[in-house]
């Protein structure tokens, strides 16, 4: 039965460990193609790797994709005259060698059939060496194109990558010196000699292509020479352009920071002159609790404790609460009401052993949870109605404007390859998006609310017993229920763990003690044991993965590239 386990378990990790984790670790320093163009039409093609590994490393890879209508035969490899073992699995060859921390030298040999069209003036070898289904990058490449005898009658250029790489040798031959070639990128060459070099091989068409072929390279040319005077005026735009848009983004975020600085004074300067001991209620407690911090399991207990404090709900045991009247002023607390007085409790009563008995059911834990998230969005709305941000039309106007007016500019400088200024722009449209549709800055009402209960916190501790007796009771009552619904964890403490600021409130109202010492306690023990719960219910989650699969870029569909495994 454990061998049965352990090999349930092994199969398992190697399904989920990626198979990057196997992956060898290597470069390859050198790679020199040597091509040789037969009469017959065929072409022997020699290639020569140098892989540096670091680790143990099984062998290397070549893939060689035909283009459409060619055929790849003959292929062989092998390691200073010794013959390696191959294995072929579709159009990818796994080359056999074992080692570790090696620098290798694998020369491969292949023929590749009806590679090349004979036309009527010409026949051209046009081929994929790689393509952008290549997932290694080769440090330095060169690949040398040999024609059947010797010659001046050549045609030579290539694409992407290959182009402008070609250097004419004597006798015909051309050597496409590529230098570093990255993974993912595609570089066909195309060569036409002279069709009467291929004797041996039949007419493919009976077209002259000669023309064609200097117009396509002329034409390569051409744009090559556009592409590259619109870099110039590109760079010259983008020193210019980008300059001038990074100072108006800075520009007008540090008018909007200068302005909410100054705004937070006149919200400090106010709190200090009007010296509240109490802030005065301009939202509800709970919309109150959500702006300043965040609703949680003690703001449940807040918001069930205030509904106690305007007489819609009376408390007639330590945990026990009856409904007295249903007609609330904000909608929040109608969803209070239904949530702990129908949904858990009983003839219009409602005690932490309700809570108990209606959270040991798994399956009313998505409807507790629904209830809180209901309860959380109708306290946002209210907030939200409030008032809550400034009307900044006109500043999210000019960002937006800011964002379009960067967009033809990152488009310049990702037509020309200016790839660090491009994500520069990039971030700029991101952010002045963002802007235009975000930002929302507190308006001074709610910086006022913000900044008068964090002061209220930091200075509880330091109110005396005489500051609370002349206030009223109520107000005293509302220190104690935002206090309770703010804090962070759950406050179970027994009486001999006052806190000063219950102490000194105790002195003014020995009554109110019990809110602190018994009642919030009680019920926030009940509300987090019911989000523990739900939080369990959910923990479990899976993930679905999917995998896509693409075309090469080469010529005629064809292409390939290198690896090791």
């Amino acid at each position: 039965m454990k061998r049965k386990a352990l090999f349930f378990l092994a199969i398992f990790f190697i399904l989920i460990i990626p198979t990057q984790a196997f992956a060898v670790d290597f470069s390859i320093t050198n790679t020199k193609i040597d091509a040789y163009l037969l009469e017959n039409g065929d072409t022997n093609v020699v290639e020569v790797h140098d892989y540096s590994f670091e680790g143990k490393f099984n062998g290397i890879t070549r893939e060689i994709i035909p283009k459409k209508g060619a055929k790849i035969t003959e292929f062989r490899a092998d390691e200073d005259g010794e013959p390696l073992r191959v294995e072929k699995e579709g159009h990818l060859y796994k080359v056999h060698r074992k080692g570790k921390n090696e620098h290798i030298k694998v020369k491969i040999q292949y023929t590749i059939k009806k590679g090349l069209e004979k036309n009527a003036d010409m026949t051209e070898f046009y081929w994929p060496f790689f393509d952008n289904r290549n997932e290694s990058s080769y440090e330095n490449m060169t690949i040398t194109i040999h024609p059947p005898k010797s010659t001046d009658d050549v045609i030579a250029f290539g694409y992407d990558k290959a182009f402008h790489k070609e250097v004419f040798k004597e006798d015909g031959i051309v050597q496409y010196n590529l230098g570093y070639v990255p993974a993912n990128e595609n570089g066909d060459i195309r060569i036409a000699y002279d069709s009467g070099l291929f004797t041996a091989m039949k007419l493919d068409s009976n077209s002259n292509i000669k023309e064609s072929l200097l117009h396509q390279k002329e034409a390569l040319e051409v744009k090559a020479a556009k592409f590259k005077e619109g870099q110039k005026k590109a760079s010259s735009f983008g020193m210019i352009a980008l300059p001038v848009m990074l100072a108006l983004f800075s520009g007008l975020l540090l008018m909007e920071y200068i302005r909410s600085k100054r705004l937070n004074a006149l919200v400090h300067q106010k709190v200090q002159k009007e010296q509240l001991l109490v802030p005065q209620q301009k939202m509800s407690i709970p919309a109150t609790i959500m702006h300043t911090g965040a609703l949680t399991s003690e703001s449940v207990t807040a918001a069930l404790l205030d509904l106690v404090r305007k007489g819609n709900v009376d408390q007639v045991a330590d945990d026990e609460f009856r409904l007295v009247n249903r007609n609330v002023e904000h909608h929040h607390e109608e969803i209070v009401i239904e949530w702990l007085f129908d949904d858990m409790g009983k003839d219009g009563r409602f005690c932490t052993e309700h809570l108990n008995e209606y959270i040991d059911k798994e399956k009313n834990l998505p409807k507790y949870y629904q209830r809180f998230e209901s309860w959380r969005k109708a306290v946002k709305k209210e907030i939200d109605n409030f008032g809550i941000s400034e009307n900044k039309r006109v500043v999210k106007g000019i960002f937006a404007s800011l964002a379009f007016l960067v967009l033809p500019i990152m488009i310049i400088f990702m037509n020309y390859d200016f790839y660090f200024w491009m994500i520069i722009t990039v971030i700029l449209f991101i952010f002045g998006v963002s802007m235009a549709i975000f930002y929302r800055p507190l308006s001074f009402e709610c910086r006022m609310i913000k900044r008068e209960w964090n002061d209220f916190l930091i200075r509880l501790n330091d109110i005396k017993s005489s500051e609370w007796q002349k206030v009223s009771r109520d107000t005293r009552m509302r220190a104690i229920i935002y206090e309770s619904g703010m804090s962070s964890k759950s406050r179970i403490e027994s009486q001999s763990n006052l806190q000063p600021w219950q102490s000194e409130i105790g002195g003014a109202d020995q009554s109110l003690l019990m809110y602190c010492l018994f009642t919030g306690p009680i019920l926030t023990s009940g509300f987090n044991s019911a989000d523990e719960k739900y939080r369990k219910l959910q923990a479990a989650s899976n993930s679905d993965s999917s995998v896509s699969t693409g075309s090469g870029g080469g010529i005629g569909g064809g292409g390939g590239g290198s690896g090791a495994f």
